[in-house]
């Protein structure tokens, strides 16, 4: 049971008026028999609502954590599926110096063995027009239209042609 001091503070006083209100203005009468103690009258009135409430409340806010709990883990389901970042890499061949791999608004120089690597969303890839990557050279360019069922993770690109 972990119930804050502003929480015990407001049960009691809500179980205090409500006595005060039934046991003094209603003329009520409510009596706690157990064999380690006894009580009668307002102070068992006092008792049965301050548990009634507490109980209420623990089952309120396990409600509510469980149900914060649930939008979390579907805004994580949602997120890891659609906004979540897939690794793209892969390979032109043969290596060209001086070229770029170019995704969308991404430009990546290629390094002088010909690898590059760098994050894309799944749905972008998964869109009805999904991006492509261009290999660019300062004379030519090839493109390959991203296809979001293969492996990602290793493509080969051929070069572009040098002088078309």
């Amino acid at each position: 049971m972990d119930v804050s001091i502003g929480v015990v503070a407001i049960l009691f006083t809500l179980s205090l008026g409500a006595a005060y209100i039934l046991f003094k203005i209603l003329q009520s009468s409510a009596s706690i028999n157990k064999k380690e103690y006894q009580m009668g009258g307002a102070i068992a009135g006092f008792a049965i609502i301050f548990t009634m409430l507490d109980v209420a409340y623990e089952r309120i806010s396990k409600s509510a954590a469980d149900a914060t709990k649930q939008q979390l883990s579907t805004c994580q389901a949602t997120l890891g599926n659609d906004e979540a970042e897939v690794s793209v890499s892969g390979t032109v061949v043969p290596a060209i110096p001086d070229a770029e791999v170019v995704y969308a608004t991404k430009a990546i120089s290629l390094g002088d063995d010909g690898v590059f690597h760098f994050s894309a969303r799944k749905k972008d890839l998964k869109s009805s027009d999904p991006p492509a990557i261009y290999v660019t050279t300062e004379q030519n360019h090839v493109h390959l239209q991203l296809d979001p069922d293969e492996d990602l993770s290793n493509l080969k690109i051929p070069a572009p042609k040098e002088g078309h």
